[in-house]
């Protein structure tokens, strides 16, 4: 520990496997506990040896408002990896500055352009005018040079040269450079090691008319002519009269006489030497085609091209290229289409879904004839299987054989059936641009390609990221009186999710990154049937996760946390941003009440309407505290200001018509979340108000109402259901009640926690595992039971291994080692028993990936009790048990 202290923190730096970095950029951010590091302390990253490397960093988030000291710091430098293997470097307090990289960026505001120079590339941007802007100029980019031995060498047409296409289904075009409004360019960020250039603007028709906004990062890199591009577009658009053919990046290059264009196939390389057309289409996970000049197929592309001339070369790569189907590249001598959705693709993008017609609900039925009579009556609606109420393997059976005996080819799921669509829904892909004086070589390409596919991450020890508790109360996994528990929690993580997205080939542009539904039997009884024999079958009726109330993101990312494995890492990287764009509601020009809403998990990728309650930004924002990325902080933003804008002229957060309290608690959570990450008070004070507001709405400490209506013409008014105790709705309360205790703490939310645990340790159900009495007292007409001896029966709705995090708190609060013992009971016991019944594929549910910060918290208090007063804790076990 003195070594490590002395050392500093230290990152973990890993690579994709066989893949070799040099100098490759690294951005990733590093938490720190309250009080450890003041704003605008030097820090330093050091190697292996304790040279000082160049290094940028930028506070993310502080832990008071006050701004005093560091919470979230993020970190960048560039590092060398050979090819499979990993090495480790320390974050250290500095009392100098980092040393400069050789070549830093710089970044020269001026009146009417910005200057972006890494040394190795010079881009010039043109900022919006005031008050007047040519026609000529409405190009953001002005300039693309490379650094070449007579100087800079323009590589981009001075018009044109770089610009964003769309085209409908009518074959009409929207670009951004032809007759637009210009686009805002704004510096986000500027270092010495890495500058980000956002831009904001339409696409336009030739008319003008406005479709579609999009946002454009693109990051520069000190020393590099790489530049990394987010781009995102929003469909703001009608979704049953306008479908997307073609999305896409275009270049122009002004690189000499044509020599040789080149696609990254799948183990070799498609190239031209002459001119004319090479084009590749990613048409599926499985199938790509090369045409033009060179013919070719395969079934998963590299993702990169190339086009070399006498004066220069560009480089494309976009990342994820075959997992994000359809992709392509549409080479000629004067450009390179770098296709986000190949317009050569046999269908357009369409917003609507199959779900738009209200479904046939069954009741529960197990009678063939009603089911044929439901079916002859609407011969076209779609068919919710949900509503059979599977419970058992034979219900599923059952429901099988008679859908495909009197439906098949209708359209089916096992979820909820909204009829929302997609007015709203972004994307955002990442892509890699190398522009370059001399002609691209394949082996720099597939370099270039490999290192973009697979990232370079420094994940800090996650020994210190969970003792800083910058996300509560985690324990890092790797400690021997906790191993079946990590066994545990990794073997569901990969059995629930990650599993699942490969047998079943969960791909594709708008799909990929989310979880599978699981808000209800059917979809866990399908994939467990099929996942052997048929895994297309298995989750064909089964449609994404989006998330849920206790913020299913949240707890994927909290995997991470506590492992630091880069598996996890990206698995809950992809989730986060698939739900924050195609999830989301970005724009509606139809009802623009529900932009900063998230559709509810459904059948479809939105065809669940806006739900507050499911709408939560804690895993949102987990990923943008440890990438920095900023699009995620846009969308928590947007959820956020929501609440703002929606709220009851009292100041407080306004719930006409959400049914059970998480749809007031939900919102309130989103408010504590985005204040902790930016303090602005229009947040802060919403939040404090709407808190006390609900604290008084409670029958009595620990107990909830069902749900919690805002009344009158201030909204002041509530109107209470009936108390419904402290468990049910799907909701975790911890993270609010966490977060709004260190900020607002009082007397009455202390006093609600403390007792909302007790009933948990001393009244509620601990496991599965119950009695008759305690059935009777303890649970409703919907639990099922299986006799385990003459005594105990085994059910699907009883505690199990699930446990609320508040127990922490109150521990902490109180220093009771009953609480601890409660825990330690909960991991080695429930929660080990449920894990290994998971691995057999009984009590399946892809809910449980909820499990990591979960079990996570409980080893964090026992850890804490077995150090303090081990045997106080022996004797909290005895006293608890009997």
């Amino acid at each position: 520990m003195a070594e490590t202290e002395r050392r500093g923190i230290p990152m973990r730096v890993s690579g994709g496997r066989g893949v070799a970095y040099a100098a490759w950029p690294v951005t990733q951010g590093v938490p720190f506990a309250d009080g450890e590091l003041e704003r605008g302390a030097n820090t330093v990253v050091v190697d292996e040896t304790g040279r000082p490397l160049p290094t940028q960093t930028r506070c993310l988030a502080t832990w008071n408002k006050d701004l005093k000291c560091v919470k979230w710091l993020l970190v960048d430098f560039q590092a060398d990896l050979p090819a499979d293997r990993e090495r480790t470097v320390f974050l250290q307090r500095s009392a100098d500055e980092p040393p400069p990289p050789a070549q830093p960026v710089k970044v020269d505001r001026q009146e009417n352009v910005t200057i972006v120079d890494t040394g190795a590339l010079r881009v010039t941007f043109r900022s919006r005018h005031p008050y007047y802007q040519a026609p000529a100029e409405r190009d953001f980019l002005a300039r693309c040079e490379v650094r070449a031995e007579g100087g800079w060498r323009d590589v981009l047409c001075d018009e044109r040269g770089f610009f964003l296409y769309m085209k409908d289904q009518h074959g009409n075009l929207y670009d951004t450079c032809t007759a637009g409004p210009r686009a805002l360019v704004t510096v986000e960020e500027a270092g010495p090691l890495r500058a980000c250039i956002r831009i904001d603007g339409w696409h336009a028709a030739q008319d003008g008319a406005h479709f579609c906004p999009f946002i454009l990062r693109l990051h520069f890199f000190a020393g590099r002519s790489e530049v990394r591009v987010h781009h995102t577009f929003i469909f703001d658009q009608e979704a049953h009269a306008v479908e997307l053919s073609a999305i896409g990046i275009k270049l122009r290059p002004r690189i000499g006489e044509f020599r040789r264009a080149a696609i990254g196939g799948e183990g070799r390389v498609h190239a031209v030497t002459k001119p004319g057309k090479l084009r590749l289409l990613q048409s599926s996970d499985r199938e790509y085609v090369v045409s033009g000049g060179a013919r070719g197929s395969g079934a998963r592309s590299a993702g990169w091209a190339s086009l070399s001339g006498a004066e220069g070369s560009i480089v494309a790569s976009v990342r994820d290229h075959w997992q994000e189907y359809p992709k392509g590249f549409a080479i000629t001598p004067d450009s390179l289409d770098v296709q986000i959705w190949p317009e050569m693709h046999a269908e357009p993008l369409r917003f609507t879904t199959p779900f738009e017609e209200q479904a046939i609900f069954f009741k529960s039925t197990r009678d063939e004839s009603q089911v044929q009579r439901l079916l002859a009556e609407r011969p076209t609606a779609p068919l919710n299987l949900k509503s059979f109420g599977i419970n058992t393997e034979e219900d599923f059976h059952w429901v099988e054989r008679v859908i495909e005996k009197y439906a098949k080819g209708r359209t089916i799921t096992h979820n909820d059936t909204g009829c929302d669509n997609g007015v709203g829904a972004a994307k955002t892909t990442e892509a890699w641009l190398r522009f370059s004086a001399a002609e691209a070589d394949d082996a720099g390409a597939q370099a270039m390609n490999a290192a973009a596919q697979e990232p370079l991450i420094a994940t800090a020890d996650p020994a210190h990221t969970c003792a800083t508790r910058a996300f509560g109360h985690y324990f890092h996994a790797g400690d021997p009186r906790f191993e079946k528990v990590d066994a545990g929690l990794d073997d569901i993580l990969r059995i629930v999710a990650i599993e699942p997205i490969e047998k079943c080939r969960l791909y594709g542009m708008m799909r990929y990154g989310n979880m599978v539904c699981s808000h209800a039997s059917g979809p866990s009884f399908a994939y467990v049937h099929y996942k052997d024999t048929d895994p297309e079958r298995a989750l064909r009726y089964v449609g994404p996760y989006n998330n849920e109330s206790n913020d299913q993101i949240g707890a994927v990312w909290g995997n991470f946390v506590r492992t630091g494995r880069r598996e996890h890492y990206f698995l809950a990287q992809r989730y986060s941003r698939n739900v924050a764009d195609v999830g989301s509601i970005h724009a509606h020009p139809g009802d623009p009440d529900t932009v900063g809403l998230m559709h509810y998990h459904n059948c479809h990728q939105w065809s669940g309407g806006g739900s507050p309650s499911h709408t939560l930004a804690s895993g949102l924002l987990m990923d943008y505290f440890f990438t920095g990325n900023q699009r995620l902080l846009d969308v928590a933003r947007e959820y956020a200001d929501w609440v703002v804008r929606t709220q009851e002229p009292c100041g407080i957060v306004s719930c006409r018509e959400g049914v059970l309290h998480r749809e007031f608690t939900g919102p309130l959570w989103n408010l504590m979340e985005v204040y902790e990450a930016t303090w602005e008070e229009k947040y802060g004070e919403l939040a404090r108000r709407t808190l006390n507001w609900f604290l008084r709405t409670l029958p009595e400490p620990g107990n909830y109402p069902v749900s919690i209506y805002t009344r009158g013409d201030r909204g002041d008014e509530a109107v209470v259901e009936a108390p419904g105790g402290c468990t049910g709705h799907a909701r975790d309360l911890y993270c609010l009640f966490m977060t709004a205790h260190r900020l607002f703490g009082s007397r009455a939310l202390r006093e609600h926690i403390l007792a909302e645990v007790n009933h948990y340790v001393w009244e509620d159900l601990t496991d599965n595992f119950v009695t008759a009495e305690a059935a009777r007292r303890k649970l409703t007409p919907r639990s099922m039971f299986w006799a385990v001896d003459d005594r105990f029966y085994w059910t699907q709705w009883g505690a199990g291994a699930e446990s609320p995090r508040l127990l922490c708190m109150a521990y902490e609060m109180t220093g009771d080692p009953v609480y601890a013992a409660y825990a330690k009971d909960k991991l080695m016991g429930a929660f080990v028993r449920q894990a290994e019944r998971i691995r057999r594929f009984g009590d399946f549910r892809f809910t449980w990936i909820c499990f990591g910060p979960l079990m996570s918290a409980l080893m964090r208090t026992v850890a804490d009790a077995m150090e303090k007063d081990p045997a106080g804790l022996v004797r909290a076990e005895q006293e608890w048990r009997r």
